[in-house]
């Protein structure tokens, strides 16, 4: 199937690359069905791209790239609705912000977007854990004396 994106122009992708959230990310309930895409020239950072609206994407990255102890548990409810029965097949996704200076380039450990690679359901989901805010630098800050 083709999908239109205002990134990337016409992609081809597969039925069976396109997973579902059961909640739309956070501020855009309205999103349901997205794609990874691989960013040109780039393995670590991917697009999170709706596959009903063109505009709407996402830079995203696997945490434990940058941040190698990332860990946390998954509330039982989302377990449940995800699906979630081997979490060996469980894909973690981190939405990252891009500033102007990158070097500032932040991403979002207080709430990761799930896919359960089984059945493809997909949730970003806010996790309890007090370790974690909205924006962790992924390269070191320089401290001012």
């Amino acid at each position: 199937m083709i999908i239109k994106t205002s990134r990337f122009g016409e992609v081809e992708c597969q039925e069976e690359h396109i997973f579902r959230f059961v909640e739309g990310p956070l501020g855009f309930s309205e999103a349901k069905n997205f794609i990874i895409l691989n960013h040109p020239g780039n393995a670590v950072f991917k697009w999170l791209q709706s596959t009903d609206n063109p505009e709407l994407a996402f830079v995203v990255a696997e945490p434990f790239y940058f941040f190698p102890d990332y860990a946390f548990d998954l509330e039982d409810n989302d377990v449940k609705v995800l699906g979630i029965q081997d979490r060996e097949k469980v894909l973690v996704y981190t939405i990252i912000l891009i500033p102007g200076d990158p070097k500032k380039i932040t991403t979002n450990l207080k709430a990761p977007v799930i896919v359960n690679g089984e059945n493809r359901k997909g949730k970003q989901v806010v996790l309890l854990d007090e370790r974690y805010s909205t924006k962790h630098y992924i390269f070191p800050q320089e401290t001012q004396d």
